[in-house]
């Protein structure tokens, strides 16, 4: 029994919520019995369910081309399709090809005019050119039926925007509007507007929009919903708010629908229209609100109520596993505090490496190692540069907007080459105006110290710009770190790969009271977290450094003697940090010096062994 193939395809969502699929399916199965076929279920049906046949890329369609080709789909088989527009609405040149390739290997039968188009040599030269003309036909009717159709909705369009000035060109407006019976003017709803500006003022502030969802949900009373429909203000609609450009007054006809699929989903038609809308946002307003929110962009996972608790958020990483950096909170009292710990290790999964981490300590050295290396500039109200940099940003998001929409249509035709041309030319021109505000900004911004840092993310008492300082400074380090791992070897230590390649250490005593980062021309700086600096400061952080250099030349040797030296060292250095006494320097000398004479021995036995 020959084997069928059914190919069903529709491009709109009215038609997927309708009776197409199973229209199509159920006249494939009734032609299949009636004609002795096996309809195929082990390859599946071939459907693009809501793919056009004009711009849509009809993968399945592909798939069974490639399935003819390799031989999956047997010479000879019989594809089903409900017409040939189904198989495409493209110019007739590609789709007369594509027609002609799928006859080298199948018949193809079409249900609704009950016409069956084969290559095989049974069948007469005669009817296979008629069926070739026929085919020609319907395939050059279903084009210019998909061609005419786009003409006349842009001919619409054309003719409305030509009548703007008697006549607003649809219904559908912002909530804060309404439209005059006549259709000829937008009314302001003085209420809304005031609203919006309260928003953009809160986002600008430092709000962000998790904290103004719970901010407005609060005070429904003081600020209630854009329409009636919502109980609860949500995050789309206030995102849409502070990304809508209808707020400048700028009106951007679109065709498509929002959940449209194919050919009708939403896309731009033509350039945006200035002044449509009553403006009720100035543009720097606008562009103050695009930085403030670009500044708090941070990664995935719950943010608490006013609150930013870990910096190391979505950054650092298990630096024996790989796994992800779990922030702990267990609460006050002697058994609670805040850490750092492997979620994989947590879990219990494969990394057995189970230690908590102090958080705070970790956090200040964090601080000190930005600050030292000035890799963040201090937040200052938007200059002049800030905000055109914004503009230009906005208007690259635009232009590419526009040429991606091009490049899916027919760029033979000389018009659209030449506007895909003119676009190219202004992202490369806004692309290299961005690159030189960039480098402008970070010339004319100060770094932070760490004492403003500290000010800024760790003593700020109003919680709600605590929190957004916080987000801030996260995001900001998430755009320079690479990868960021944290492990411990009698110290506790963190490696971060920066993103201009760049490898900084961190590190920090085991009992969490002095640490020291490094620096670009590596050297390294050091800092005691808890108390003032004190004149021995220097001393300890040298024979820290020794310490490290022998922790390094021990590792592989596996010896326990050398392990209790290293164990004794470790605690002689921590005391000598917390009691700052200089008797204990020569404690510790003497028991380096004995554990590296230890060190050279097992060494050497190691060599003579060989």
């Amino acid at each position: 029994m020959k084997k069928a193939y059914s190919y069903i395809r529709y491009s709109s969502a009215q038609q997927a919520k309708g009776d197409s699929f199973r229209r199509q399916f159920s006249a494939t199965q009734a032609y299949c019995e009636k004609n002795g076929y096996e309809l195929d279920t082990e390859l599946a049906v071939y459907q693009e369910l809501g793919v056009s046949g004009v711009d849509g890329d009809q993968e399945n369609l592909k798939r069974f081309i490639d399935d003819c080709e390799t031989g999956k789909v047997k010479k000879g088989s019989l594809l089903i399709v409900e017409n040939l527009d189904r198989l495409s609405r493209k110019k007739i040149n590609k789709a007369m090809r594509q027609f002609l390739h799928l006859l080298d290997y199948v018949d193809i039968y079409t249900l609704q005019d009950q016409k069956l188009y084969s290559q095989n040599d049974d069948v007469d030269s005669e009817t296979q050119l008629l069926d070739v003309m026929t085919s020609l036909i319907v395939m050059s009717r279903a084009y210019e039926e998909s061609a005419t159709k786009k003409k006349r909705l842009k001919e619409s369009w054309d003719s409305k925007r030509k009548n703007i000035d008697n006549k607003k060109l649809t219904s559908l407006i912002p909530h804060w509007l309404e439209l005059s019976e006549d259709r000829t003017e937008f009314r302001l709803k003085k209420d809304k507007v005031e609203i919006i500006k309260y928003i953009y003022k809160k986002s600008i502030d430092g709000m962000g929009v998790s904290q103004l969802i719970r901010h407005l949900n609060e005070n429904l009373t003081q600020f209630p919903t854009p329409t009636h429909k919502s109980k609860l203000w949500a995050r789309t609609s206030l995102s849409r708010i502070l990304t809508d450009r209808s707020v400048l007054g700028e009106y951007q006809p679109h065709i498509g629908k929002h959940n449209g699929i194919g050919e009708n989903k939403r896309k731009p038609l033509g350039d945006p229209i200035p002044d449509y809308y009553p403006q009720i946002i100035d543009e720097e307003t606008f562009l103050k609100a695009q930085i403030a929110r670009k500044s708090r962009v941070i990664g995935r996972g719950k943010v608490n109520r006013n609150k930013f608790s870990n910096l190391f958020r979505n950054i650092l990483r298990c630096g024996y596993c790989d796994g992800k950096i779990e922030y702990v909170d267990k609460g006050d009292g002697s058994r609670g505090g805040k850490y750092l710990t492997c979620s994989n290790a947590k879990r219990g999964g494969d990394c057995t490496h189970n230690k908590h981490y102090k958080y705070l300590p970790l956090e200040l050295m964090l601080l000190h190692l930005t600050t030292e290396n000035g890799f963040m500039p201090k937040p200052e109200a938007p200059t002049e540069l800030n905000l055109r940099l914004a503009k230009v940003q906005d208007l690259n998001e635009k232009a590419e907007s526009q040429l991606n929409f091009l490049l899916e249509d027919d760029f033979s035709i000389p018009a659209i080459k030449e506007k895909i041309r003119i676009l190219s030319k202004e992202i490369e021109s806004y692309r290299s105006e961005i690159e030189d505000i960039e480098n402008k900004i970070l010339t004319f911004k100060p770094d932070y110290t760490y004492s403003d840092l500290y000010q800024n993310v760790i003593l700020e008492k109003d919680s709600v710009l605590l929190s957004s300082n916080r987000m801030t400074y996260n995001s900001y380090l998430s755009k320079k770190i690479e990868s960021a791992y944290l492990f411990n070897d009698y110290s506790n230590f963190i490696l971060f790969k920066m993103k201009d390649q760049h490898v900084h250490t961190v590190m920090i005593d085991e009992q969490y009271n002095f640490g020291g980062c490094s620096l670009p021309n590596n050297n390294m700086t050091y800092k005691r977290l808890n108390g003032e600096k004190t004149p021995i400061d220097e001393m300890i952080w040298q024979i820290q450094q020794n310490f490290l250099i022998l922790i390094d030349s021990c590792k592989g040797l596996n010896n326990n003697k050398l392990n209790n030296y290293l164990n004794r060292i470790n605690k002689l250095i921590s005391k000598i940090i917390i009691q700052q006494e200089i008797e204990l320097f020569n404690k510790v000398l003497f028991q380096i010096e004995k554990a590296t004479k230890l060190l050279n021995k097992v060494q050497k036995d190691n060599q003579s062994a060989r």
